[in-house]
């Protein structure tokens, strides 16, 4: 009995300390989840910051790029619609003059009659001759000729027609020389009209700029060409300045031989008219600056200036045809490409009458005038 009563305690001495020891070990995973779930949280807070700073970094990648690429698109579009408006210019230019050097055959006829009858008519009335009538009876037909004719071209080639049949010339003469707008469009511009709106060009927008008026009387220059500007509908972007391109087309006139090559040459094949003198050239011309050339031919007379660079014939407004004064004086003076190569660069000086100067002109950097 006494065994047994000792027995008692140490029993439940042993189940108090398993019963410790499973309440350190619920302690010590309580402890271990605690910590797992705070790791675990961190984790997540991390990874969602991770997240959140990579998506800040997408939207400021997309503000740099994207203005650039509306640039582009924008810039992109601007090239096509000038590439397809240069192209619809062009055509409308070459069948415009094409036009012309094909219908104006009847005009050429109608001014070298009036010539020769005027001619006529002067002779007849020096020699008191009876048959001077014969002259009027021809001046009549021309006329006849002109009426007949001139419901058949189109406009203003009938007009051309008309003024050629009664004064002997046609209203393009007078633009010879002019390079201005306001003079140039009200006797061009009918003509480039209908293929303007043809090629999807707004005429408003369009303006001659320069013509190659052919001479009709001697037949020496039977050229015609139209030079024209054309405003954009788009600006240039912030700025907003106007865009304008320009396109040129020049043809032989439709009248047959002319003998513009022959005339005025000697038996030697030398031409025999007077040649332009030169009084005045650049020495040296600068790139981007204005330069002047001066040359003495017949008084009133009219000679023609090219420029040669290494890119080729330059294309410089105010070149081209000029009129001499009462003294024989002819003047250019045009803007000199800010591009144009340095060196030593050819000009000609050419008269309806077929004679031709050739000489040389430096052009120089801007950057040497400055030393």
């Amino acid at each position: 009995m006494r065994l047994n009563m000792r027995r008692i305690p140490i029993e439940k001495a042993e189940t108090g300390q398993e019963q410790e020891q499973e309440q350190e070990q619920d302690q010590e995973q309580d402890q271990e989840l605690t910590y797992v779930s705070e790791y675990g949280r961190e984790q997540h807070r991390q990874k969602k910051g991770f997240k959140q700073s990579g998506e800040g970094g997408m939207v400021l990648e997309a503000s740099l790029v994207l203005p650039l690429f509306i640039i582009f698109i924008f810039f992109f579009s601007y090239m096509v619609q000038m590439t397809l408006t240069s192209t619809r210019m062009q055509a409308a230019v070459e069948n415009a003059v094409k036009q012309v050097t094909a219908n104006i055959y009847p005009v050429y006829l109608a001014v070298q009659s009036t010539q020769k009858e005027s001619g006529n008519a002067g002779e007849a009335v020096n020699s008191n001759d009876a048959d001077s009538s014969g002259g009027r009876e021809s001046l009549l037909s021309i006329k006849d000729f002109a009426d007949s004719f001139s419901t058949k071209l189109p406009s203003p080639l009938s007009d051309w027609l008309v003024s050629a049949a009664e004064q002997g010339k046609v209203p393009i003469e007078q633009l010879q020389t002019e390079a201005a707008e306001a003079v140039l469009d009200p006797l061009i511009k009918p003509i480039l009209e209908p293929f303007l709106k043809e090629s999807g060009l707004n005429p408003e927008r369009a303006h001659v700029s320069k013509v190659v008026v052919p001479d009709l009387k001697t037949g020496k220059t039977p050229y015609f060409g139209i030079e024209i500007s054309y405003e954009l509908p788009i600006h240039v972007p912030f700025t907003q300045e106007k865009l304008f391109l320009q396109s040129k087309a020049y043809e032989r006139l439709w009248i047959g031989d002319t003998n513009e090559l022959k005339e005025g040459m000697g038996s030697d094949g030398e031409s025999t008219a007077a040649q332009p003198l030169v009084l005045e050239k650049p020495n040296p011309a600068f790139a981007g600056r204005r330069a002047s050339i001066q040359a003495k031919i017949s008084p009133g007379g009219t000679a023609n200036l090219t420029i040669y660079y290494k890119s080729g014939k330059s294309t410089a407004k105010y070149l081209g045809t000029a009129a001499a004064d009462e003294n024989g004086v002819v003047e250019w003076t045009w803007l000199v490409g800010g591009n144009t190569t340095p060196g030593t660069w050819t000009f000609v000086i050419e008269t309806p009458e077929g004679g031709r100067t050739e000489a040389v002109f430096a052009v120089e950097s801007p950057n040497k005038s400055n030393k």
